[in-house]
């Protein structure tokens, strides 16, 4: 355990829905998982984790989002992986704001030919800008392992059988680079564009059971967390973003959101974008009742 008693608290700017629940769940000791450059991950016993951002970076269910000088200053105190402390001796979320998911008060999409419109676009501009490292390339290894996944998902989708379908995604995850795997993100897009576009609770229980008991042994903690809460319903505010705009919005919002996605990871941003355009894709089948081709 750190000392902290020569440490002035830090008030967070703004904290995600979910961060107080994993507090009042467990200890507010925490351990260090690991630290990067703008993120800190602290797990608690339950392999929660809480991500400490500075003020610049996108807030998810899990995230506590520090004023940059304020993150700084955490980061100087010389933790190290492994080191316990106590989170609330030194981080205060009583006056910050939280931002809480939208998957649940979204309305549902009336235009479904805008929607089919703005996915066309989508794809070309992913197309045309996204980083093809990962599952969105055609011709690397990651991609030719995925395509008969994918094919197999949007048959079973088509036929409603959802909880096979969620199996199928199964075999994604884990998969290609990243701290996230490439895999994992575009899974989550999948998630995400099920969610923002309000599908019913018949289809999202069954993959969402599927994700949150199996996933687990897949791949590691920190993806494990991103795709737990994306099962749910949680995620990062650029990501809904992208799927708003897919859905609702026009070809300027759809530009705007996709930059802002190409700032997550490496490739993780395109392929949580190529999991979105998935999604919508097969979505937007199951409601003309069409064969994806």
């Amino acid at each position: 355990m750190i000392k902290t008693d020569q440490i002035c608290v830090i008030n967070a700017l703004k904290i995600g829905d979910g961060v107080e629940e994993i507090l009042e769940k467990s200890d507010s000791r925490l351990k260090v998982h690991s630290i990067f450059e703008h993120a800190v991950n602290l797990i608690n016993d339950n392999d929660w984790i809480i991500t400490l951002l500075p003020e610049d970076y996108s807030a998810g269910p899990q995230a506590v989002i520090l004023a940059q000088e304020d993150f700084a200053k955490f980061k100087s105190l010389g933790l190290g992986a492994a080191d316990t402390l106590d989170f609330n001796e030194l981080i205060s979320i009583k006056n910050s704001q939280t931002i809480y998911r939208r998957s649940g008060y979204k309305p549902a999409p009336e235009d479904i030919i805008k929607a089919e419109g703005n996915n066309i676009y989508f794809e070309s501009l992913l197309s045309q800008k996204g980083n093809k490292n990962g599952l969105l390339g055609k011709e690397n290894i990651y991609s030719r392992y995925a395509a008969p996944i994918l094919s197999e998902f949007a048959t079973l989708f088509l036929q409603k059988r959802f909880d096979e379908a969620g199996e199928k995604l199964l075999g994604l995850i884990g998969l290609g680079p990243g701290l996230t795997p490439s895999g994992d993100d575009f899974v989550l897009g999948v998630f995400a564009a099920i969610y923002s576009f309000r599908m019913s609770e018949d289809i999202i229980s069954g993959l969402k059971d599927i994700m949150v008991r199996k996933a687990k042994n897949k791949t590691n903690i920190i993806s494990y967390n991103m795709l737990r809460q994306g099962a749910m319903g949680g995620f990062i505010e650029w990501v809904e973003d992208m799927a708003d705009a897919v859905i609702y919005g026009d070809p300027q919002q759809i530009e705007a959101a996709f930059s802002e996605m190409l700032k997550i990871g490496s490739s993780s941003g395109s392929d949580i974008s190529a999991g979105i355009l998935f999604g919508m894709t097969n979505i937007l089948a199951l409601i003309n009742n069409k064969e994806v081709k």
